[in-house]
């Protein structure tokens, strides 16, 4: 078998690359410091410098920089780092799109033409008896023994109500509870520190009994108006 032996192989005028019209045959690694034109048969690419142009290319390995107008995926496509996208003017997902730690819509509202739906917190008890609402579950919770006992709501998040909301933030919270004339809720209490809060009540008063039977509804509208400091206003409505 022959053999060349050279550090430097150019064309006959010496002042180009030469030319491989039937193709070339590696065994070992080619290294590229730079490439342009087409790779359409490329499965492997196990080094590669700088890839400045790649059309067509598959099976890209590494971590080199690539720069593109426009990817079509029929597959996955996995990012483990993140994922920043600007000027982008339309998300169209075909399936379902799962957000970990919420969605921030900073401009242009919501607009749902589906189901809008909310877990409820299904409890086998009494508000009386397990008075902590958790709101990182959901903000709708539902005692179905009835209550006969007074109790006092309260309302907090694994992080906290107090670090979660901004001063003007709100949020709204439903409690419903198995009805019983001895069995109401007058206040509540954010965060487990802040207790009692004083609550003001549609109608211009406090409950002071519980519905005679069916489900007591509470809907709280918590406001934040200052550091650990909320305007809390509150609603009972029975359902019997």
């Amino acid at each position: 078998m022959s053999r060349i032996r050279a550090d430097r192989i150019v064309d006959r005028a010496a002042t180009g690359a030469p030319l491989f019209p039937n193709g070339a045959v590696i065994t070992g690694i080619a290294t590229a410091t730079t490439f342009s034109g087409n790779a359409t048969t490329a499965t492997t690419a196990t080094t590669a410098t700088t890839a400045t142009t790649a059309t067509n290319a598959q099976g890209l390995t590494g971590s080199p920089n690539i720069s593109v107008g426009t990817i079509t995926a029929s597959g996955s496509v996995s990012v483990g780092g993140t994922l920043t996208y600007e000027d982008v003017t339309n998300v169209d997902s075909v399936g379902l799109v799962t957000a970990r730690a919420g969605v921030d819509i900073v401009a242009g509202g919501i607009d749902l033409k589906g189901v809008l739906q909310e877990k409820v917190v299904i409890t086998a008890g009494k508000l009386s008896a397990t008075p902590n609402i958790n709101t990182t579950n959901g903000m709708v919770h539902y005692f179905t023994t009835t209550e006969d006992a007074q109790s006092t709501p309260n309302i907090f998040s694994s992080v906290g109500i107090n670090t979660e909301m901004a001063i003007g933030d709100t949020v709204s919270v439903t409690i419903l509870s198995a009805a019983a004339a001895a069995g109401y809720s007058a206040k509540v209490s954010i965060d487990h520190t802040l207790t009692g809060i004083t609550t003001s009540w549609v109608g211009g008063s406090a409950p002071s009994a519980g519905g005679s039977s069916g489900i007591d509804i509470y809907s709280y509208q918590i406001i934040k108006t200052a550091n650990a400091t909320f305007t809390v206003i509150g609603n009972l409505t029975n359902a019997a």
